[in-house]
């Protein structure tokens, strides 16, 4: 008899994060690019208009994204990161750095329904 190998295909919550220049240029970005990379999917966006940087989005393939901005503290990435994992407190906290521009949002809905659908799936 033969020996089996059951496969599991893991998925990893998929998180954006916007790389134009003005977010990216601060040296918390690339801090918040580490902590989300340890456990999610990053998905660069282009500006998404905001320019207070960091900006994360967190459920980006949701019909209402959640859109954060000014995540510069080591005590914020760490919630992001609970957000993520589906933490409501973590959300709670974070209430102060949410974004509801409509512009914004259109603008992130656009880019990430574009980005999602491009992107590779694990075989």
């Amino acid at each position: 008899m033969g020996s089996r190998s059951l496969s599991v295909v893991v998925e990893r919550p998929v998180v954006a994060l916007c790389v134009g220049k003005d977010c990216a240029k601060r040296c918390e970005f690339a801090k918040m690019r580490t902590t989300l990379e340890t456990e999610c999917d990053v998905l660069d966006l282009k500006c998404v208009g905001l320019c207070d940087g960091p900006v994360v989005v967190i459920d980006p393939g949701a019909r209402r994204p959640a859109v954060y901005s000014k995540l510069r503290s080591k005590r914020q990435r760490r919630l992001v990161l609970a957000a993520v994992m589906g933490e409501r407190r973590a959300r709670r906290d974070l209430a102060g750095n949410s974004v509801d521009k409509s512009k914004v949002l259109a603008r992130v809905s656009r880019q990430t329904k574009r980005r999602l659908t491009v992107r590779p799936t694990a075989a």
